[in-house]
This record gives C-alpha cells, sequence and structure tokens, in this order.
C-alpha cells in the first residue's frame, strides 16, 4: 500500500508554500508556541489551535465512516516529560501509553477520546502516527501539520471532506 512516488499530502495549504522567508511569518507549529501562549491565549495559540481543530474534525469523520480504524505508532524515546508538548499534553499522552509498553502500538481505535489524543500528540510533532483505514485500502503518515496519504483509490470524496473543514489534499 506504501507507494512513495503516488503519495498525496493532506496539509492547511492548498500548495507547497515556496519562499522560506514568507512560510516563517504565517508557520503554526507546535515548537513555535511557548507556555505563555497557552497560558494567555495568544494569537499564535489560536493560529495553532485553528489548524488542529481542522485535523480533529477531518480524522473524527473519517473514524466515523469507518468499522475499522487503526492508530499505529511509537512512543518516542527518552519522553521529556519537563518539556512543553509533554505537560501541555500530559492527559492525552496517559491515554496512549500502554502499562506493557512495546516496541510498535497497533491499536484500533474505538474510543473517540484515544482517537482525539493521538491527533494532538501527532499535530503537535511529536509522536509520527500511521492511521490505517483497511475498508478504504489507505493509509495516513505524518506528524505536524502535513499527512502522508497512501492509497490507490480515487481521493474525490475524501478531498470533497477535507476541504470542507478547510483541510487541502495535494
Amino acid at each position: 500500500m506504501y507507494d512513495y512516488e503516488s503519495a498525496k499530502i493532506l496539509d492547511i495549504y492548498p500548495y507547497q508554500i515556496k519562499s522560506n522567508k514568507k512560510y516563517s511569518q504565517v508557520e503554526v507549529f507546535f515548537d513555535k508556541l511557548e507556555m505563555v501562549d497557552f497560558q494567555e491565549k495568544t494569537q499564535d495559540y489560536h493560529s495553532y489551535q485553528k489548524s488542529l481543530e481542522k485535523f480533529e474534525r477531518f480524522f473524527e469523520l473519517m473514524w466515523l465512516k469507518s468499522s475499522e480504524f487503526y492508530a499505529f505508532y511509537y512512543i518516542p524515546d527518552p519522553l521529556y516529560k519537563d518539556q512543553l508538548y509533554y505537560k501541555v499534553y500530559e492527559n492525552e499522552w496517559n491515554k496512549i501509553i500502554p502499562k506493557d509498553l512495546t516496541e510498535g502500538i497497533l491499536l484500533n481505535i474505538d474510543e473517540y477520546t484515544i482517537l482525539i489524543s493521538l491527533i494532538k500528540l501527532a499535530v503537535s510533532d511529536h509522536l509520527h502516527l500511521h492511521i490505517i483505514l483497511p475498508e478504504e485500502n489507505m493509509v495516513f503518515s505524518g506528524n505536524g501539520l502535513a499527512f502522508l496519504i497512501y492509497s490507490q483509490r480515487n481521493l474525490e470524496l475524501f478531498e470533497k471532506i477535507a476541504n470542507t473543514e478547510g483541510l487541502y489534499i495535494r
């Protein structure tokens, strides 16, 4: 299913921004934020949250559509518990770390809260997540504000859903 030549991208922009100077002015990466952004709800915080909500809603719709919805991920080693990415999403980390830690975790997602926790951690660029939709013969792979899509199917329906949520498949 992984054909690197035909991978598409689920992204917050409808095209690749080629100017680094322009992109650096509008980037909303989690690591650009500081604790004050979360405490005072700054403009950067709102920009990041808006992008995060787009991915949460898109994957929520994929999850609702699918009778089988799997996630595969590795827990980062080491997991720096004194860093912002852990402190902000401590509850999410606690939900997805199993008691008997294995090398890779394959999980059939049947709880909405687990889905949202995984998306928050992946979009914050601290968990590399693979979402597997066997019925659609599709894999979403990524972290940060873009996911690669591996599929040999027509993505027209998924493009419509993404566009409705303010995301783009290119």
